[in-house]
């Protein structure tokens, strides 16, 4: 019976083909693209590592993510669905059972191709200790994932609580320098310390590999409790939204109201950009980098201290990410009352304009914390030119998950998310690695408006014209590309 369940479990799975080609593709871009990357960043803070095990790690950090991504949506999409068969005869160990072997299964698949990606990358064969390590890193997560899709109704606040524990495994963790700190308290860190060979200096007796275990164990255990708690009978159900009685007033009064239920997304909008801002500035080193600037008409390279441009960096990063995600949970997780409302006088453009103003304070907010926390240690020398190109920065990201949501669904959605801004602003717009942007990262979306950023925070004078024609024009292309998406949502069938 409970291979039976799993098998069908992985079939329903499989019913959106997409979202099992993404489980290849996203670790596979992943470390392929940042393996290098995080490696150098990984020296830069301080990290103790060798090149090449920073590199391996970040075969883990891939699996980890997507095995916590997919092991929290394929508990919370099912919830419902888990107990009711648990009270129709089935059983809760049953179900629990097979809900836990197919999210093993869902997370094998993205360990395999980030193990297949490093070694492509690496050109060498995989050391057992790499393998090891990486499997470990992927079942902590498929516990974190588990649980937290177990417990948190919301699919927006569990999956935003899921990443943002990644983000601060990793780059808070040993590889990065973290080795002593408060992060010996993230579930990464023992075993990020195994497959670096750093020291982790806190293991005792067990070791690095022995906590490392004793973390899975404890991670699975939690997941298996708590899978176990939702699925028994009288375990909370999901609620409707409330009925929608009005017109503009009334929808958006409603949306604000959904928003209040979302306490987790509120609290990372405001603590994600003060917390991971705040301390990638100071664990950063005062040393000189160089970066290509446009000032009275020419391209320049100039030298400036690293610490002020990861600080001037790490607003778009964040803001980018929490705009999208903003955006695409908004998106879809109103779609059902949004087919409803289109049945009544509502325009599908009034009720996209109702949520996107939702999104849009979401991230106007993520934006003015990240300025704020910026500007603790940081000056722009156009405050103007800066806050305006973070704020097309925030409205690009916001329109790409307004129609990334509705394209890829929640949990493709997050798999797109989730590589996109990382690719574009955190590697190819982000100085810290390159004195100019590559020649692919000009033809990304958050190109133009890095470049005006860049040119307010380091230069008088206005030269990025050109760029911020481009990103208006990015800007306008979305918008339509989301206008015509959320129509088809709005428009389609109510089953």
């Amino acid at each position: 019976m409970i291979l039976k369940l799993s098998t069908r479990w992985l079939a329903e799975f499989g019913r959106r083909p997409l979202n099992l080609i993404l489980l290849i593709v996203v670790p596979l871009v992943f470390v392929t693209l940042s393996a290098g990357v995080l490696a150098d960043f990984a020296d830069i803070l301080g990290g103790l590592g060798e090149v090449g095990n920073i590199e391996a790690a970040t075969a883990g950090w891939a699996a980890a993510v997507l095995a916590g991504v997919s092991g929290f949506f394929h508990v919370s999409t099912s919830r419902n669905a888990d107990r009711r068969l648990a009270e129709a005869g089935v059983g809760a160990i049953a179900v629990v059972a097979s809900r836990l072997i197919s999210t093993l299964a869902l997370a094998a698949v993205s360990t395999l191709g980030a193990l297949i990606a490093l070694g492509v990358r690496t050109n060498s064969g995989l050391s057992w200790r790499v393998v090891g390590a990486t499997i470990l890193f992927s079942l902590i997560y498929v516990g974190i994932g588990v649980a937290v899709g177990a417990l948190i109704e919301s699919e927006m606040n569990g999956s935003l609580l899921v990443v943002f524990i990644w983000i601060f495994d990793v780059f808070f963790g040993p590889a990065m320098g973290g080795v002593g700190r408060l992060s010996q308290f993230f579930p990464l860190y023992y075993p990020t310390s195994v497959i670096t060979s750093i020291d982790s200096g806190t293991a005792g007796l067990l070791g690095d590999l022995g906590l490392s275990g004793l973390i899975v164990v404890l991670a699975l255990g939690v997941a298996v409790l708590a899978l176990a708690m939702t699925t028994r009978s009288g375990s909370f159900a999901t609620k409707e939204p409330p009925p929608f009685r009005r017109r503009i007033y009334a929808a958006q009064k409603a949306a604000f109201r959904q928003l209040q239920r979302m306490p987790i997304m509120w609290i990372l909008v405001v603590g994600l950009p003060a917390a991971f801002i705040s301390e990638s500035i100071a664990v950063t080193p005062n040393s000189p980098t160089p970066v290509e600037l446009a000032e009275a008409g020419a391209r320049t390279l100039q030298i400036l201290p690293m610490d002020e441009v990861h600080g001037a960096i790490m607003v778009p990063i964040t803001v980018g990410f929490l705009a999208s995600l903003a955006g695409l949970f908004v998106i879809v997780d109103s779609a059902e009352v949004d087919q409803r409302l289109s049945l009544t006088p509502f325009r599908p453009l009034e009720i996209l304009w109702v949520r996107f103003v939702v999104i849009m304070s979401a991230s106007l907010l993520a934006t003015a914390i990240s300025l704020l926390v910026t500007s603790l240690s940081f000056r722009p020398a156009s405050w103007p030119i800066f806050v305006g190109a973070n704020l097309l920065v925030a409205l690009t990201y916001a329109t790409i998950g307004v129609i990334a949501g509705p394209v890829f669904g929640r949990l493709g959605g997050i798999y797109v998310l989730l590589i996109l801004p990382f690719v574009d602003i955190g590697l190819a717009q982000n100085p810290m690695f390159d004195a100019a942007p590559p020649t692919w990262g000009r033809f990304l979306p958050g190109h133009g408006a890095v470049r005006v950023m860049m040119d307010g925070a380091f230069t008088q004078s206005f030269d990025e014209g050109l760029p911020l024609f481009l990103a208006l024009v990015w800007l306008v292309c979305l918008g339509v590309i989301s206008t015509i998406v959320f129509r088809r949502v709005a428009l389609a069938r109510v089953s």
